[in-house]
């Protein structure tokens, strides 16, 4: 069992080392630029070795978008069981938690290389991309129906329209971020939401929130 154990940890050591090397490729010279043999070099393996874990650089960014994913709903889903008690700090404390939660060791300004390449010839990528979307609109109704349940927001209001429009709401504030990253206005290191940004998305959330009020 012992063995077993650690041929696992050495095998998810390789692959967290290909995401990584393909991340740090990805943001440095696009996604297309980068190689399978760049790849394997950056991440100090044989090409071989490479392909054993991915068929292509597409399943690379596939693998990224899942780990990302499953973060966030675990993350989410912590505030859809406890929610706070109002409903503009519910929501925000949703968005927040996403922006704030990361794959630790990917650089975060990996997402303007695959966010380019989902609109390009990566229809893999950009099917990823719908679902990572789906979901968080898909954790927002879980959250408006819980506050529903608590009489927090009216159950009668149309629930899953009010879902989308906060996923929508979510997803601009990412593009906005992406957009300054892009323009070299910050950094991937600095938080997608500042202090102004948080600011404003109370503002958006309380607007939205009104009509949702029992």
């Amino acid at each position: 069992m012992a063995e077993g154990g650690l041929r696992e940890r050495q095998k998810e050591k390789r692959k967290q080392a290909i995401m990584v090397a393909a991340a740090h490729l990805f943001q440095r010279h696009g996604f297309n630029a980068a190689s399978m043999e760049d790849i394997a070099q950056a991440a100090e393996l044989s090409v071989g070795t490479v392909y054993n874990y991915f068929k292509s650089k597409a399943e690379i960014g596939l693998a990224i978008y899942q780990a990302d994913r499953d973060l966030v709903q675990a993350a989410t889903s912590q505030i859809i069981d406890n929610p706070p008690a109002d409903p503009v700090d519910a929501i925000c404390r949703m968005m927040e938690t996403d922006f704030e939660t990361e794959i630790g060791y990917l650089d975060r300004a990996v997402w303007s290389s695959l966010f380019g390449a989902s609109f390009t010839d990566q229809s893999s990528l950009s099917s990823a991309f719908v679902s990572d979307e789906l979901m968080r609109v898909d954790q927002f109704r879980k959250l408006l129906v819980v506050l529903a349940e608590q009489g927090k927001i009216d159950g009668a209001a149309d629930l899953d329209a009010a879902a989308e429009m906060l996923g929508a709401l979510n997803l601009w504030y990412f593009m906005r971020w992406l957009a300054g990253l892009r323009a070299g206005e910050g950094n991937a290191q600095s938080g997608i939401l500042d202090a102004e940004a948080k600011a404003a998305l109370r503002r958006h959330v309380a607007q939205l929130m009104r009509g949702l009020r029992v």
